[in-house]
């Protein structure tokens, strides 16, 4: 008996261990909501179901006349299902991996950011889909896709398709981080150090560990082509320091041969080198075309917490976009992944540089354990050939969140944007019977709630 009760105490603690050793969670957010928006986009008339956000002349969404009403997802966060895994190998040491794939709450796809020429039309309601770029092109897990190795003492190392450092940091040192209402949040070209299609970097290996209490970190992704490794590669490095009450962080990237995509679609197929209604050359439905750039970008940011209540935070980036130095070995080779219904039409190499600059001031504040205010003021300058300011773009964002429990809040945020220079937007409307005025300035409302699980 006394034998018996022992064996079945064994067999209970390895069952045990064995549990602890090994887990797989499956967690996830839905952030829903309404919006409004003046001199807006289509709100949630894109093929992937995103809501409209800020726009210029630069982008193929910029603002049109007219003011629009409707569904909005992710006005704080992208919605997400996700699973990590961890396996306990000994010596302080875990194996890890995490994918991740983000969702459409409007429609219940995948979430695919809709991009330049999706869905497009020469008039109408269609003229006015919504045709964001972002790293989100269609892939299954379009979020993250890595695995790697853990470690008490030497930090984490980890292997596939994962954010960069850049889109690592700013989440934490963005007053107002609200997807639909914080330039930061929105564009991903804070993280992708100058184009939003780099914003995750493919085929990456991403050091992060801490040295005597400092953040030092890196990533690299190598090229792979043959011939040619240097070829799309991209390096980045970062060194900060965080405490409970301040942090500082500094980070800087390369990436050779980045791509930027703009809309070359109307919604119908149209023959290479054809001319649409509106006298420009466009190429067949959802296809699109890539402009080619030597990004290099340096991120600064700072946080201080004077009161426990009150949060001040602040940030400069600087982009520079140059020119390519292999566009010769990208021609006919994919850019968009397998599955995302889209195709390059054609390569162009950059000709001239140009340089932006941002800058960010806001505060946090916690009127109570429930309640939390958000401030937050950002203005980027736009340079070409390195001197001649080509336009400036302002934001002033405010929130307020109402925590329900730790999993659930309600929130509702607004965003004033004004553009000047070449960052006003062109005449556009969406009834070509109706006079078009020029866009310099946007307001975007909305309330909605998220749920974490």
């Amino acid at each position: 008996m006394k034998k018996s009760l022992l064996a079945i105490a064994a067999l209970t603690a390895f069952a045990g261990a064995a549990q602890a050793q090994s887990s797989v969670t499956i967690y996830g957010l839905l952030d829903v909501g309404i919006m409004g928006q003046s001199n807006s986009n289509m709100l949630n008339g894109s093929t992937g179901g995103t809501s409209a956000g800020y726009g210029a002349s630069s982008s193929s969404s910029y603002p049109k006349n007219g003011n629009s009403f409707g569904f909005m997802q992710g006005g704080q966060s992208a919605s997400r299902l996700g699973f990590k895994g961890m396996e306990d190998i000994g010596g302080g040491s875990k194996v890890i991996f995490t994918l991740e794939q983000g969702v459409n709450t409007d429609n219940g796809s995948q979430y695919a950011s809709g991009l330049p020429g999706n869905g497009k039309t020469t008039a109408g309601m269609g003229n006015m889909s919504n045709t964001g770029d972002s790293s989100n092109q269609g892939q299954l897990f379009n979020r993250g896709a890595f695995a790697g190795v853990q470690n008490d003492k030497w930090g984490t190392l980890t292997l596939g398709r994962q954010q960069t450092l850049m889109l690592d940091n700013i989440g934490g040192y963005d007053p107002v981080n609200a997807q639909q209402f914080s330039p930061l949040a929105f564009s991903g070209q804070f993280g992708g150090g100058g184009t939003t299609d780099q914003a995750r970097a493919n085929g990456a290996l991403k050091l992060k560990e801490k040295i005597m209490g400092f953040d030092v970190n890196a990533l690299y992704a190598p090229g792979g082509y043959a011939g040619n490794n240097g070829v799309g590669t991209r390096l980045e490095g970062q060194i900060g320091y965080e405490t409970a009450k301040w942090g500082i962080q500094a980070i800087t990237s390369f990436q050779e041969d980045a791509t930027a995509l703009a809309g070359a679609s109307y919604g119908q197929a149209i023959a290479a080198g054809a001319v649409s209604p509106t006298g420009s050359a466009v190429a067949g439905t959802n296809q699109v075309t890539a402009t080619v750039y030597n990004t290099r970008s340096t991120q600064l940011t700072a946080k201080w917490a004077p009161l426990d209540k009150l949060w001040l935070k602040g940030g400069f980036q600087y982009q520079n976009l140059g020119t390519p130095s292999n566009l010769q070995y990208l021609q006919g080779q994919p850019v968009l992944p397998n599955g995302s219904g889209f195709s390059v039409f054609s390569y162009t190499a950059a000709t001239t540089p140009l340089i932006r600059n941002t800058w960010w001031l806001g505060a946090n504040y916690d009127f109570t354990p429930a309640i939390k205010g958000s401030l937050g003021y950002y203005q980027q300058n736009a340079n070409r050939n390195a001197t001649t300011l080509a336009g400036r773009t302002t934001f002033i964002s405010a929130m307020a969140e109402y925590y329900l429990s730790k999993r659930t809040n309600l929130y509702a945020a607004a965003s004033q944007v004004n553009f000047t220079g070449s960052a006003v937007g062109a005449p556009s409307y969406s009834n070509a019977n109706v006079n078009p005025t020029t866009v310099n300035q946007q307001f975007t409302y909305g309330l909605g709630m998220r749920h974490t699980f």
